[in-house]
């Protein structure tokens, strides 16, 4: 009999190794750790991550912290799965976690591993593969559902993150085949998240990563007890596929190559404090306007033509008016203003969403989808009030965000910079990750984790570029 589509995860997550990973695989595994943690470093003064750990704190006290996981930045001992739902809002709180598709792989796997490592005691190589893992899981969902679930009102990282979430949390654990399979099973029936508080300009987004985290890893600790679930969870008549996306067609998909072909490869890193697919529009019209030496005043019109599902992803056709810097953030017409006010897109300057001098420069930007323009490129005309019109188009796609390791840390030094955080901390945690497969245990960095003072406010007017050392 065909085996079906957990069944399929749950031996693909069972048999994975970190000795058989190729090189590359692994080097990306500790990229995406070390912007997770430096982003996560940046933002433990925003008031969402706040919230969070103040929130697990108040609900979980008296935790022995033998018993327990760190509260990044913070330093308290919760639950594991309270350390999760806490740290994933910290990744997400800045807006600059890693993107596999439409999906935020990072904010949601890897707090879930690292609250249970730490709890137990697992090894480095044993965390590196559960990540891994939970970012196949991800990937794959992502490339062949969410073109069906996203028109539907579903957000993507929270929907596949708690898929991913719960086969990391089984791999870390050590369960077997048969568990992690009845752990998706769960993940599948517990799985949610919508994309409505992107129109609305209202913040339950940034907890959606948070309930995918932690329940991820309920699905597995509930599995490890001894509960099951179906097997047909993901393309069942009433199963995950069907609900979420209203098709099954895609299962034969999501499964194929598993294990051969790598899309934790495709993770891609943000330049910008913005929605990933603000990243190219924004870098586009910052260099346009740089190579011909342009101010606010010299512009009399900007069109900007991007991708339908880009155009169409709620929010980001949005002009206002502006209630909050959530809206701002996910709006491509309010980021390309900001761009041609200041030339540069920090965390204060999204909090400018009432300015009328933004407003203004927003009645000058042209907004349209166009099918011929593939996702994460975008051609930009911009017209100067002496007559001029300057093009550029960005077709490099999602692979110019594939960031090398030196990208990567070039790109987490200056955001930490940028938060004012001690570089000698930064390039300790760099070091215990890049060195995390000879580790014998996660309990160095979440001691180092557990404290990320800073003597400035998030939102330097540092305007952030390409790393300059190519892939």
């Amino acid at each position: 009999m065909e085996k079906t589509t957990a069944e399929k995860i749950g031996h693909f997550a069972s048999d994975l190794s970190y000795d058989t990973l190729p090189g590359e695989v692994r080097d990306k595994v500790k990229s995406c750790m070390i912007n997770a943690l430096a982003m996560g470093m940046s933002a433990h003064r925003i008031e969402f991550a706040r919230m969070a750990r103040e929130l697990v704190k108040a609900q979980e006290t008296g935790i022995p912290p033998e018993m327990g996981a760190t509260v990044f930045c913070d330093g308290s001992k919760v639950t594991p799965m309270g350390a999760a739902f806490a740290n994933a809002a910290l990744f997400h709180a800045r807006v600059q976690e890693d993107t596999v598709g439409s999906s935020h792989a990072g904010t949601v796997v890897i707090p879930s591993v690292l609250a249970l490592a730490e709890r137990h005691g697992y090894p480095g190589r044993r965390i590196l593969e559960a990540v891994v893992s939970g970012y196949e899981v991800i990937g794959r969902f992502d490339k062949f559902v969410s073109m069906h679930t996203t028109p539907r009102g579903f957000r993507a990282s929270p929907i596949f993150g708690i898929l991913g979430s719960s086969v990391a949390s089984s791999k870390v654990l050590g369960l077997t085949e048969e568990e992690t399979i009845n752990a998706l099973g769960f993940a599948a029936a517990f799985a949610g998240g919508t994309l409505e508080s992107f129109a609305a300009g209202t913040v339950e987004w940034r907890y959606e990563v948070s309930v995918a985290s932690r329940e991820g890893m309920t699905a597995a600790l509930l599995a490890k007890q001894g509960a099951r679930s179906a097997r047909t969870a993901l393309e069942g008549k009433a199963g995950f596929l069907k609900a979420f996306a209203g098709t099954t067609e895609t299962a034969e998909f999501i499964t194929r190559d598993l294990g051969k072909t790598w899309d934790m490869m495709d993770a891609g890193f943000k330049l910008y404090p913005v929605c990933a697919f603000n990243q190219t529009p924004v870098r586009t019209l910052l260099a346009l306007i740089k190579e011909n030496n342009l101010s606010a005043q010299d512009i009399k019109k900007i069109q900007i033509e991007v991708n339908p599902y880009e155009y169409h992803y709620e929010g980001l056709a949005f002009q206002g008016p502006f209630s909050s810097a959530e809206s701002a953030l996910m709006s491509t017409p309010f980021c390309a203003a900001l761009v041609a006010m200041e030339g540069r897109v920090t965390l204060n300057g999204l909090y400018r969403f009432n300015d009328p001098n933004i407003g203004e420069m927003m009645k000058k930007i042209e907004h349209r989808p166009n099918e011929k323009i593939p996702t994460y490129c975008c051609t930009l005309i911009l017209t100067t009030k002496k007559g001029d019109s300057l093009r550029k188009e960005s077709t490099e796609g999602p692979a110019y965000y594939n960031f090398n390791m030196e990208q990567t840390i070039e790109l987490a030094r200056r955001v930490t910079s940028e938060a004012g955080l001690d570089q000698d901390k930064v390039s300790k945690m760099i070091d215990v990750v890049g060195n995390l497969d000879q580790a014998l245990d996660v309990k160095g960095l979440a001691d180092l984790m557990g404290s990320c003072h800073s003597n400035s406010q998030p939102g330097d007017p540092t305007p952030f570029t390409k790393p300059t050392r190519e892939a």
